[in-house]
């Protein structure tokens, strides 16, 4: 019978392990969804500036679009790592 389960018998050496493997797993958890954060954060942040370069080159057409650029880079310095980018130093 290849298709039947071990029975999990508290206080076994097997259940031992499977018991110290769980912090290590969790730890894994941790990192990959802290990985997810940081990259999901990171597209943000380039929509973010990507949408203020493109604004800033149209400026002069609308000046309406200052506000948006001002949104803009409040989101941007709400972000987790901001970089040297032009969106961070601009005066409007």
């Amino acid at each position: 019978m290849a298709g039947k389960k071990k029975k999990f018998v508290p206080g076994s050496i097997a259940a031992n392990k499977l018991i110290a493997e769980i912090p290590a797993q969790a730890e894994k958890i941790r990192a990959s969804i802290k990985f997810r954060q940081d990259t999901l954060e990171t597209q943000k942040r380039l929509n973010y500036q990507n949408e203020f370069d493109r604004l800033h080159g149209m400026k002069h057409l609308n000046p309406g679009l200052i506000t948006r650029m001002k949104e803009l880079q409040t989101k941007a310095r709400k972000s987790l790592k901001p970089d040297s980018h032009f969106i961070y130093k601009a005066k409007l």
